[in-house]
């Protein structure tokens, strides 16, 4: 039941975010400030449902950022839906969204913090590395006017 879930709340916040407003929004203003703008409020969100604010401008904000360039470079929802979804379902199963998961890494306390920032460290990397290989993506192929996805 979780993974339908997760695949659901992923569809609702990019068609949301990633669809209508975000495409709007890069017409009037442009990538960047679209990105920045959705990915603002996008971790707003997360911070009214109950994220903490690090985590939801790291996290959430960055991820939106993946998921925005997602929607841009396919020009459809499918890929951001598909990434989102599957980022949801594997922290899930990590133990992350608040839940037990089906894995819990077993970390000594005196490693928390370090084994922390070295997660988020590692997830801001791999995803600003994964926009930006998108961007890429978007600039060579997307120019054509042909959809990506």
């Amino acid at each position: 039941m979780p993974l339908v879930a997760f695949v659901l709340l992923a569809s609702r916040e990019e068609l949301a975010f990633h669809g209508y407003p975000l495409r709007r929004l890069e017409g009037s203003f442009g990538l960047g400030v679209a990105q920045a703008v959705v990915a603002l409020v996008f971790a707003i969100e997360h911070v009214a449902g109950g994220a903490d604010r690090a985590n939801a401008f790291l996290g959430s904000g960055i991820g939106a950022l993946l998921f925005g360039m997602a929607a841009i470079a396919s020009r459809r929802l499918e890929m951001p839906i598909g990434l989102h979804a599957a980022w949801n379902i594997g922290d899930w199963i990590r133990g992350g969204k608040d839940s037990s998961g089906l894995w819990q890494p077993i970390v000594d306390q005196e490693y928390a913090t370090s084994v922390g920032m070295a997660g988020m460290g590692s997830y801001i990397a791999v995803f600003l590395m994964t926009t930006f290989g998108l961007w890429m993506w978007h600039r060579t192929l997307g120019r054509s006017g042909v959809a990506i996805g």
